[in-house]
């Protein structure tokens, strides 16, 4: 990681990862493994073995399953570009990537091992709680996917092999929240030296919230049931993460998506750790259109909609529709500075291969390496800013770090449990300007004693300043809306090239249709391939 090293792990990797077979191989091979689970340097290996799988750069690729952006290539990556078309399927073989009991087995291998060391206490916990933390992270985002899943609990055991029938998602979260409750004690405020970027107890209790504000959501906005105490304690959390003044907002906003933010920033709470060099990824490549950056080598892989882009507000506070200020022939003028700092916009200054700066020119009519439905042009004229360093050299071996969790989103936390049980209450406009104010954009005070406007303003918040976090997806469905935003095509700039560039009156390229069934789309089915394999396991309704 950038401080704290899993890069040389490898071995410990495959220890963890084959540890199913321990029993079949040769005694030198049985010796060496039992050896190996004796130190308090072997405890650590396999602790920062863990890290490597947590949720990371594929995130980013991941918020095409909202309706804040579109895949060029739907069918590619086994399919990641169905979800949002309603054309996913349990053969989908993507849906593998979320159905992940391979790293349940090796976290609870990892756990098992360290439970039978005699090492320093103090550090043993807080290896424990790194691990705790990641496992319930994992059983976590797997209920938000697929609802009931086995749970296999402390003891490492094969799904397969187990032919475990699938736990109430309660029973699972249940287990969840007794991982993250461990964490929380177990590990520290912060860390020194080569240590920093380890997972810290604020982040624990950001799980903690978020995993509440889930379970609010869905028993407020599915089951029509009163959901204080959830809400509750969702704020609840958050406030102590506030209450640690220990983080806050960065000034600049862009700055938080740059490799010089690494481990090195004030906001960043958790984030997947990358290294120059070591361990990178290509989001300049996938996030860039064709022909811009130093080297031109731009795939335009995942393009943001004409809707995301139009729902950005004026420095008034009104939408584009409302706004005196708006001017189509101008558009990205008087808007919440994210808009700009986020996204590749038409017109925008980017920079060439020939080390000039020159405008992004997406329409077909002019006929740039750039334009739409040209291999790297993209299908919405639109594409991403965030996590792209248009001055690499070799921009398919990025560095910047992948956040998992901002204080930004702490403070929303807070501000939306706050409004859902005491609306009204100071806190949230508090909490809801600071976000804002980053933005340029005015106070929610008017608008304080009115729970369905400052859960609107919330939501929008939280769509735009989180957008290629992998939040959005996970929002409209816990908001039940995702039944609404994802029934509508995803558009593109407009079709005319002589048009006023934001003129949202006329016609507009078509980037994708879309289609959310809610009687089964707000779970997946679960994949043919986990349901081949054991039998006791039942389908999801409707797949």
């Amino acid at each position: 990681m950038k401080q704290f090293n899993i890069y040389t792990l490898i071995a410990i990797i495959i220890i963890i990862s084959s540890c199913s077979d321990f029993l079949d191989r040769d005694p030198l091979s049985q010796a060496s493994e039992n050896t190996f689970w004796n130190t308090e340097a072997d405890a650590e290996k396999g602790v920062n073995a863990l890290y490597a799988i947590m949720p990371g750069q594929r995130d980013f690729w991941r918020d095409c399953q909202s309706d804040n952006s579109l895949m060029t290539n739907s069918w590619g990556e086994g399919g990641l570009g169905y979800i949002s078309q309603g054309i996913h399927n349990a053969a989908t073989s993507y849906l593998n990537e979320e159905w992940v009991y391979a790293d349940i087995y090796r976290i609870l291998y990892y756990i098992d091992k360290l439970n039978g060391m005699e090492i320093d206490q103090a550090r043993k916990q807080r290896f424990e709680g790194e691990a705790r933390f990641i496992l319930a992270l994992k059983y976590y985002r797997m209920t938000r996917h697929f609802g009931d899943i086995p749970l296999i609990k402390e003891k490492p055991v094969e799904l397969e092999n187990a032919a475990l029938t699938r736990a109430p998602k309660s029973e699972v979260l249940e287990y969840v929240i007794e991982n993250v409750e461990k964490a929380i004690d177990y590990l520290p405020e912060n860390y020194g030296g080569n240590d920093v970027g380890r997972i810290t107890k604020a982040a624990a209790l950001t799980l903690k919230a978020d995993i509440y504000l889930d379970m609010a959501s869905y028993k407020k906005f599915h089951d029509g049931e009163d959901a204080t105490v959830l809400w509750r304690e969702a704020a609840n959390a958050a406030q102590e993460v506030i209450n640690m003044n220990i983080y806050e907002l960065e000034e600049d906003f862009a700055f938080l998506f740059t490799a010089e933010s690494n481990n090195n920033n004030k906001e960043v709470i958790l984030a997947n750790q990358y290294k120059e060099n070591e361990r990178t990824h290509m989001l300049p490549v996938l996030a860039s259109p064709a022909g811009t950056g130093l080297t031109g080598q731009g795939w335009a892989s995942f393009c943001p909609t004409r809707d995301l882009v139009d729902s950005y507000e004026m420095i008034d506070g009104k939408t584009i529709y409302e706004s005196s200020l708006y001017d189509m022939e101008n558009p990205w003028e008087n808007r919440d500075t994210r808009l700009k700092k986020t996204f590749f916009l038409p017109g925008y200054e980017c920079l060439r291969p020939n080390g000039q700066y020159e405008p992004y020119m997406p329409h077909p009519a002019f006929n740039r390496p750039e334009r739409i439905n040209n291999e790297g042009g993209g299908i919405t004229g639109y594409m991403y800013l965030k996590y792209n360093d248009q001055t690499l050299t070799t921009p398919s071996r990025s560095w910047i770090n992948f956040s998992l969790y901002r204080y930004a989103e702490v403070l929303l936390i807070a501000a939306e449990a706050l409004n859902e049980y005491d609306p009204g209450n100071n806190r949230i406009v508090e909490y809801v300007d600071q976000v804002r104010q980053r933005a340029g954009l005015p106070s929610v005070s008017s608008v304080q004693n009115d729970q369905y406007k400052m859960r609107t303003y919330i939501r929008e918040e939280r769509r735009h300043e989180f957008v290629a976090e992998h939040k959005r997806y996970f929002d409209i469905l816990r908001w039940k809306t995702a039944e609404i935003v994802l029934n509508k095509p995803g558009y593109g700039i407009n079709k005319d090239e002589n048009s006023a560039i934001g003129d949202y009156t006329q016609e507009m390229f078509l980037g994708q249709n879309r289609t959310f069934d809610p009687s089964k789309h707000y779970l997946w089915p679960i994949p043919q391939k986990a349901l081949d394999n054991n039998l006791n396991l039942k389908q999801n309704p409707n797949w």
